[in-house]
Order: C-alpha cells, then sequence, then structure tokens
C-alpha cells in the first residue's frame, strides 16, 4: 500500500488527519446480518466509528472510501448495513481497486490443491490445510449467479464443477467441513450485490493471463492442474471485476463507474505509475481541493 498512500499524501492528504487505514485481518470471515461473527462485525463497527470520526474531525465532510480487493467486499457490506442516511451523510464516494465481486476460479485451485501465491520454493500443498482455515477465501469462491451452471471451472475425470457445483467440490476435494458454512454463511452473502445508492468507481486491471479453467488428471487433487486462462487481472476474472457493471448498469440512483488499465495485475494496482494517476486524478485530486 505505501506507493498508493504515498501518492495521496503528495497531494495534501495527511495521514491521521484526512487520511486513515482500517487493515483487516483476512483469516477471518464475514456473514449475514443474524448470524455469528465476532471478528468480521467488530471490524464493520470499527470501520463505521471510523468513518464518522474522521468526517467529524475534518468539518463534517463526507469521506472517501478506497479499498483494495476483498476490502472491497466489507465496504459493500457495510454500507447495504447501515440506513441510506448515513450514507449519504457520511459516504462521498466509495472507489474500489481491484474487487472480486464475484470471487475467483483462483480459489477453487487454493482449496484443492493449495498456492504458493507465486512465493519461490513454497510447496502449495504444505500451504493446502491452512489456506483452507482462512474463513475469507470460501467467500471468494465463484459466485454461481455471475459465474454460472454452463461454465465448468473444474474439470477432473470423473466429474465436471461449475459455479453451482461448490459445495460438492468441496466435499469431493477431501474438505466437508467446508459445505456447512458455504451454504449457510457464503451464499447468502453472494445471493444478491446490492446497489448501495452512493457514487461507486471501480478500478481494475485486465488483459493479464487468469485462471479460467482447471484440468485435472488421474492423480487427483494432489497435483497441480493444468489451467486454461482467460481475461483479467491476474487473480479475479474479468466477469468477476465486472460484476457490478453487469447488474447495476439500469439501477437508478446508483452511479457507477469503471476504469479498465489494461496490462496492471490485482496487485500492480496499488503500485504501478499509470494506474497510480489514474487513481488519484480521476478520484482524489479534485475531491480533496472541493
Amino acid at each position: 500500500m505505501a506507493p498508493l498512500v504515498e501518492s495521496l499524501e503528495q497531494i495534501g492528504y495527511v495521514n491521521g488527519k484526512t487520511l486513515f487505514g482500517a487493515p483487516y485481518d483476512f483469516r477471518y470471515g464475514l456473514a449475514p446480518e443474524g448470524h455469528p461473527s465476532d471478528v468480521g462485525s467488530k471490524f464493520l463497527q470499527e470501520l463505521k466509528d471510523l468513518i464518522e470520526e474522521a468526517s467529524a474531525s475534518n468539518g463534517g465532510k463526507p469521506v472517501i472510501l478506497l479499498s483494495h480487493s476483498l476490502g472491497g467486499l466489507f465496504v459493500l457490506q457495510l454500507l447495504n448495513r447501515n440506513p441510506i442516511s448515513w450514507r449519504k451523510q457520511f459516504i462521498k464516494h466509495f472507489v474500489a481497486l481491484s474487487a472480486p465481486w464475484g470471487g475467483t476460479v483462483d480459489e477453487m485451485l487454493t482449496f484443492a490443491s493449495g498456492n504458493s501465491l507465486g512465493v519461490p520454493l513454497v510447496e502449495p500443498l504444505q500451504v493446502r490445510e491452512e489456506q483452507r482455515s482462512s474463513e475469507s477465501n470460501l467467500w471468494l469462491l465463484p459466485n454461481p449467479k455471475l459465474f454460472g451452471s454452463e461454465k465448468p471451472l473444474v474439470i477432473t475425470p470423473n466429474a465436471t464443477y461449475s459455479a453451482y457445483d461448490v459445495a460438492q467440490f468441496l466435499s469431493d476435494i477431501g474438505f466437508p467441513q467446508g459445505v456447512y458454512p458455504y451454504k449457510s454463511r457464503i451464499l447468502p452473502l453472494t445471493e444478491k450485490l446490492v446497489a448501495p445508492g452512493v457514487p461507486i468507481t471501480c478500478i481494475i486491471g485486465t488483459g493479464v493471463s487468469t485462471m479460467e479453467t482447471l484440468f485435472y488428471g488421474k492423480n487427483g487433487f494432489d497435483e497441480q492442474p493444468e489451467v486454461v486462462y482467460g481475461d483479467g487481472d491476474g487473480t479475479v476474472n474479468l466477469v468477476s471485476l465486472l460484476a457490478l457493471e453487469s447488474l447495476w448498469s439500469n439501477k437508478k440512483n446508483q452511479t457507477l463507474k469503471v476504469i479498465k488499465i489494461r496490462g496492471v495485475s490485482h496487485t500492480s494496482i496499488l503500485k504501478n505509475d499509470a494506474a497510480l494517476e489514474e487513481i488519484i486524478r480521476r478520484n482524489f485530486r479534485y475531491q480533496f481541493n472541493c
């Protein structure tokens, strides 16, 4: 995050005065309202408090929320769990970078065979159990309504799995304990992406090879699959990155802008010079001076 923070400081934002951070431990997930979720619910409350305090300390001005990746899903939940009167009072603009609105095929690899995340000398199978234990990873599995039932995401000699088959997939890879939380806690979060009625800008990378279909051989899920790649930001599939545009294009009272930056990956969007200029110029420089 350092290059992004430094870019904001260069145009006048001051850490602790007009610029605040809200980090989250992504080992913990979130659950629908009415379900216990101590860490996730506490984070949303603390984020709400921070927003109100930042506004109060700056003359009551509404704030700009900037998220990256999973943070976008948390922000959307925060907005929709508070009344529209609160949103209109405290939120000027929500800028979401690389948000996986509909999950990723990459997460199916993570659950099935582990994912080294590009770290050298790390054997994926050695980190598989740890990655399965991170609650937020379940939230990032492909959304059935966005990926559909026709698109095969994982293919084995004995079965083919679409986004509608995730529960069966979790059982078949040897992680049946993930089925109940997926059905009871994750699906209710993903069934409906509700427009919050505040201005939103999604900034995404495109044109980077991104896992689209995984092919497993006779040795099963303890080996790494052959991969067919499609478009996205290298981590999140394009259909997921563009989910809000496809779902909300005709929504009244919802301002939505999508900015695509070709060749910028999921994480490099935080430090790529062209991406940073796009983020700052379009969303922060003018609004900070207003």
